[in-house]
């Protein structure tokens, strides 16, 4: 039997290093592979997870969205909200309705007022009779063509004309005291008039005539009360023609300063 040979010392140190490095080499493959092997788990279990949310639950979720949906939109109050607009707008058609009704109302009250036309086609000029005051501002009085006033009311003065005569033309003026009225509004029943200073002045051309044979009013004025005392406004009439153009003298004709104080 052949004796087995004994190592040297440099094949014994040779044979320990390498030893050494495969046991190096085993254990950090042993490492790695483990670290792959949990690495490659916990991904597992976490895409697990991760699709059991979305798979499990995508029902529910469209559900829960639907339902949000409707929470949101609450039909039910938009129909109340829709109920309580249609009531604001027949509210507000019943508004306008009735504005409209005055309006009518007050087109109605204004027009009659204004001159009709008869079927000769002559103006009837009618009488005006103004609303008086029911309180006043002070116990100040002040006397105006025979008529207590009231310091700082506002009256109303009418001039108004009775002729027997169908009339085609006048002109005419009104004056009154600075002092004791203020002047502040005026309408003429036909034709022109307006203030100038302590004067009114008015006139009107109607070639089918002016029927004043049952007392029409000429203009309708207003002025507040300055002071107290008394004071008077006269009226002076400068041409007077009737519908066949003949001068009409101012002395036939009635003419009345009516104040409603």
């Amino acid at each position: 039997m052949k004796k087995r040979r004994k190592f040297t010392k440099g094949e014994k140190t040779a044979l320990t290093v390498l030893g050494i490095i495969m046991a190096a080499v085993l254990g950090v493959g042993g490492y790695l592979i483990v670290n792959n092997v949990n690495t490659a788990n916990r991904e597992a279990t976490n895409t697990t997870h991760t699709t059991s949310v979305i798979i499990t639950k995508p029902e529910e979720t469209e559900e829960q969205t639907g339902a949000t949906e409707k929470y949101v939109s609450k039909p039910k109050k938009k129909k109340a909200a829709e109920k309580t607009t249609s009531a604001a707008e027949k509210a507000t058609s019943a508004k306008q309705s009735e504005t409209k009704a005055t309006e009518t109302t007050k087109s109605k009250t204004k027009s009659s007022s204004k001159p009709k036309t008869d079927s000769n086609g002559v103006q009837v000029i009618p009488k005006v009779k103004p609303t008086e005051n029911t309180s006043h501002k002070s116990n100040e009085k002040c006397v105006v063509n025979g008529v207590t006033c009231y310091v700082g009311d506002t009256i109303t003065v009418t001039l108004n004309l009775k002729s027997s005569k169908i009339l085609e033309n006048y002109q005419g003026y009104t004056e009154f005291d600075k002092d004791y009225l203020k002047f502040k509004t005026i309408s003429a029943s036909t034709g022109f008039a307006n203030n100038k200073g302590n004067k009114i002045y008015y006139n009107t051309s109607i070639i089918t005539g002016l029927d004043f044979t049952s007392t029409g009013t000429v203009y309708t004025a207003t002025f507040e009360v300055k002071k107290s005392g008394s004071t008077k406004i006269k009226n002076t009439f400068e041409l007077l023609t009737d519908i066949d153009q003949n001068d009409v003298s101012p002395d036939s004709v009635k003419d009345t300063i009516t104040v409603y104080s």
